[in-house]
């Protein structure tokens, strides 16, 4: 008879795909909102370390890691995860996260997405991607194909966990029994945090929205540089030329921000070392570049 009742509680205590997929998405949202904020604030990392190397860095994934460790230790579950009211307990013993627990997931929930992001923009941009990043590329689609198939199965209630990290951490999400005992300080603080869920949600939603402009066709003309170019060795370039190589145009490329034109590899390499137009010398991403094909 005990049996069954504890049967059925932990039945009604297993939480739906889509709520998982939630805080998941709310987790997601942290790195992207902070970095949108730093960069606005143009707070980074930005210090020499020997030689002609320097450290230039987000703060975000730091933050993001404390952030995460602060609930996974007070809640026993990550940002996302106790908004939905959701805690990661042990598989088989039923017991809340131990401190190494603490301390994996909250890596684990930062620095995976973070080194993925920077990969593939690394790949987007076309820049030179060595074997071992295209190897961790491989391992991260791996990764994602065998979450696919974890989530179906935990779907079908075939599976305990929705994940392999959770499964290779011996982990699953549970609502708790009880509800966490904070302190007042603790609580309050938290709950301020909560509030940020629909700030970072705020975030998302305008930085899509400004995507979606820059690539719509509400693109306003760039206005016309009056000024004297910046960081060319020849300012009297000819018509059709390339301002960075002097040379005819190949693979004509396009800025949004400034108007000027160049060779697809000549502002690929600019970029690499600036983010500014050689010419005008505003603040450009390779975002900001339009191929033009001829007709």
């Amino acid at each position: 008879m005990s049996e069954s009742a504890n049967l059925r509680q932990n039945l009604q205590n297993v939480p739906s795909i889509f709520e998982i997929t939630a805080a998941e998405t709310l987790d997601s949202l942290i790195y992207p909102a902070l970095s949108k904020i730093f960069d606005y604030l143009n707070l980074r990392l930005d210090f020499k370390l020997f030689g002609p190397y320097r450290l230039q860095e987000e703060l975000s994934p730091f933050l993001t890691w404390a952030l995460q460790f602060l609930y996974l230790r007070n809640r026993g579950s990550s940002f996302g995860e106790s908004f939905y009211g959701l805690q990661r307990t042990d598989s088989n013993t039923g017991e809340i996260l131990s401190r190494g627990h603490q301390f994996t997931s909250a890596s684990i929930l930062t620095f995976m997405p973070y080194f993925e992001r920077k990969l593939k923009t690394r790949s987007a941009n076309h820049t030179e991607v060595s074997i071992w990043e295209r190897h961790l590329l491989n391992m991260f689609h791996a990764y994602h194909a065998s979450k696919a198939i974890h989530t179906f199965l935990y779907l079908i209630k075939y599976a305990g966990s929705h994940s392999p990290i959770f499964r290779a951490l011996r982990l699953t999400l549970r609502y708790p029994i009880e509800p966490p005992k904070d302190d007042k300080t603790t609580y309050v603080f938290l709950k301020l945090l909560e509030v940020f869920a629909f700030f970072l949600q705020f975030i998302q939603w305008w930085y899509s929205n400004d995507q979606r402009r820059k690539i719509g066709g509400t693109l306003k003309n760039p206005i016309p540089y009056k000024g004297d170019p910046v960081n060319l060795k020849d300012n009297d370039t000819r018509k059709g030329n390339c301002p960075v190589c002097l040379m005819k145009i190949d693979t004509p490329t396009a800025c949004s921000i400034s108007g000027y034109v160049y060779c697809w590899r000549c502002i690929i390499s600019h970029l690499k070392e600036h983010s500014t137009c050689p010419v005008t010398g505003y603040q450009i991403t390779v975002d900001d570049l339009v191929r033009i094909y001829e007709t």
